[in-house]
This record gives structure tokens, sequence and C-alpha cells, in this order.
């Protein structure tokens, strides 16, 4: 049983981790293997030397790595389904004003001036849009396959060296005979890594490519809506901040600019039409809503392209964990449900570490209760999981009750 008069921080740590892990268990935060690495080290909690990583910024630190998987999973989700959400908006208000077209059922004059030009740029528009968030959808794909096939040819690279390494100690060293030397050197020329490299070359030219042809797609789109501005609010120069999907692009030789297409300047067709056929004022407000929604669709765009390209910096950071991760969960709101969770258990490790250093002369019971009134507090960063937490404290402290 435990001593009530017992000070030792071990046995504190002890009750914060357990309390930790038995939360991490019921909700299946963590894959099996590091949750059994985190019950191994719970178990040489006691015997570790002074100086060594304690197993409470260890857990902390595993749940932040697994915290930013799950961000980059609910991220990259949210981009790609904000893209489509704003493609299916365009649609259905270009559909609405090819409804309004037919009701008022313009003249070949009113036709001819703006309301057949303008159809033809939004369906222009749209298709683009539809083939943007096509491509997105893709290059997340390509850009996957190029995390899996970087972290084969890290893993090929890492393993020659270690070949090396090996045949050039005891073992190299004891050979008797020129033969053995050339065996030994054949050996290590001839360890393969170069269908890896060969792999994640490809799969970096393919995300480029894809790249390559988002940012058009892009630039297009910012192009054709430049047209449904105001001519005096238009950007006289070209766009400063370049866009990009991805930090772990590959830079490509300069190219020649592919030559910009020129689009109808609807905004100021619509402008001078209305003085001319007054009966297009019939259609002024769907043809207004249009022109700020083809405005806010490209500036949604450039930001999700950035938004992207920092969600997916953890395919590549931690591109082992990412895709074990996929493989066990493929639900997005499972994984928000339990980034929720990580969220409020991070916190509040990181306030019970501190709590377990301070009043170093309390009895084990005050500290425990201590513990308790933390976990209750009404406004902390955890109130989402203070039930669950408290639940799990009370079987971490039965299990080290009959434990310690």
């Amino acid at each position: 049983m435990l001593n009530e008069k017992s000070t030792d921080p071990q046995h504190r740590e002890a009750l914060v981790s357990m309390t930790a892990l038995y939360f991490i268990e019921e909700h299946a935060l963590l894959r099996p293997e590091l949750l059994e690495d985190a019950k191994k080290s719970l178990q040489a909690l006691f015997l570790r030397t002074s100086g060594e990583e304690t197993m409470l910024r260890k857990l902390i630190d595993i749940l932040k790595t697994t915290k930013q998987i799950h961000q980059s999973f609910a991220s990259i989700s949210n981009v790609l389904s904000g893209i489509t959400r704003g493609a299916q908006t365009v649609d259905s208000k270009v559909a609405a004003y090819k409804q309004a077209l037919a009701t008022m059922s313009p003249s070949a004059e009113e036709n001819a001036a703006f309301a057949g030009p303008f159809l033809s740029f939004s369906q222009t528009l749209l298709h683009k849009i539809d083939a943007f968030d096509n491509n997105m959808r893709q290059y997340v794909e390509l850009k996957e396959t190029e995390a899996r096939y970087s972290s084969i040819y890290r893993i090929a690279m890492e393993a020659r060296e270690r070949l090396k390494l090996r045949l050039a100690g005891v073992l190299g060293s004891q050979t008797r005979s020129e033969v053995e030397t050339r065996i030994r050197q054949s050996v290590v020329s001839s360890f393969d890594y170069s269908e890896s490299e060969s792999n994640l070359q490809f799969a970096q030219r393919d995300a480029h490519n894809k790249e390559e042809e988002i940012m058009a797609q892009l630039e297009d789109i910012r192009v054709m809506c430049q047209m449904a501005k105001n001519p005096a609010m238009r950007n006289k120069t070209d766009d400063s901040a370049n866009p990009t999907v991805s930090s772990y692009s590959v830079t490509a030789a300069s190219k020649t600019p592919k030559p910009r297409a020129d689009y109808d300047d609807v905004f100021a067709l619509f402008s001078q039409a209305l003085r001319q056929h007054p009966r297009l004022l019939q259609l002024k407000d769907i043809v207004l809503e249009l022109f700020r929604l083809y405005q806010n669709s490209y500036g949604m765009f450039r930001l999700d392209c950035d938004r992207l390209g920092k969600a997916m910096e953890t395919m590549f950071d931690n591109s082992e964990a990412y895709f074990e991760t996929k493989e066990e969960d493929k639900d997005i709101r499972t994984k928000r449900e339990k980034l929720m969770l990580i969220e409020g258990l991070i916190p509040f490790l990181e306030h019970a570490a501190v709590l377990t250093t301070e009043n170093e002369m309390e009895d084990y019971g005050r500290f425990s209760r201590r513990l308790s009134n933390m976990i209750s507090e009404k406004k902390a960063a955890w109130v989402h999981v203070a039930e669950h937490l408290l639940r799990a404290k009370v079987q971490a402290e039965a299990e080290l009750s009959t434990r310690l």
C-alpha cells in the first residue's frame, strides 16, 4: 500500500502518468506500440538515473506529435472540402443566373451587350474552379506518394550506411585475403538503393508538375476575377504574394511564362450595358452577387493553398506515424474527436508536471486531493475531458495502491 506520508516525487509522477495512460488507453489516442512504450517507461520510472528524461515529459512529447498528425488530417480535410463547397456555391449561383436569363428572355441586343458574354465568362470560370478543386485532391495524393518514397529512400540510405560501418568494423578488419576484401567492397557497392532514389525523384517531379498546374489555374482564376472587379480597385501590377501549395516543392529551372489569356471585362460591360439597356437592371442583384462571390472565391483559394502547404508538413516530418494513423482511422470525424481529447490532455499534463514539483514535503493524500481539484477547475483548458480524467485518476490510484 502507498505510505500516506510518502513525499517521493516519483509517486506523484506515477499517479499523474498512470492517470494519463488510463485516459489514453480508454480513448485509443495512441497507436498500440506507442502506448506500450509509454507503459514500459512507467515501469522503469523508479529505476531511472538522475538527469534522464521523465515519464511525463516523454508522454507530453508523444501526445504533441500525435496532436500534430490529427491536426494535419483535419486541416487537409477542411481545405479540400472547403474548396469543393466553394465550387458548388459558384455552380449554384451560375445556375441561378441562367434561370434569371430564362425568366427575363433578353433581346438579341441585350444578350450581345452583356447577358451572353457574362454567362460564357461565368461558365469558363466555373470550369476552372472545378478543375482546381480536382487538382488539389490529386495533389494531396501525389504529395503523400512523395512522402512515402522519401521515407523509403531515407531508410535505404541509413541501412546502407549501417552496412558500411559494420563491414568496416571488426568483420572488415579480420579479412584474411584479397578475395574477402573484394567481396566486402562488392557487398557495399552493390547495395541497391537506386530504385528508391529513382522512385522519389519521379514522385517529386509528379508532385511539382501538379503544383505548377495548380498555380497556373489559380493565376487564371485571379485574372478572371480582376475582370469582375471595379477597374479602380484592380491590381496594377502582378500579384506580389506568390502562393505555393507546399514548402517541400522542388524549385524548377526558369521557364518561359505562359501567355496570359484575355477575358471579357465583364464589370465594364455590365456598367455600360445598364446605361444602354435599362431592362438589364433586372439582373443587377444576381450579377453583383456573382462579382462578389468570384472575388471571395479567389481569395479563399489562395488561403487554402497556404493552409494546405502547412498541413502537409506533418506527412514529411512524421511520415511513418502519418500513414499508420491514416490506415488505422480513415474517419475524419473520429480524428477530430481524438484531437479534442488530446488538446485537453496535453495542458493537463503540463500543469500536473508543475504540480508534482510543488510543496515537496506534503503527504501523498494531500497531493492526490490537489490533483483532483486541479482536474476539476471550472475554466481549465481540459474542462471538456475533466470527468474522463477523474475516472482515470481513480483507476490509477487503485492500481498504484497495490503496486507501489
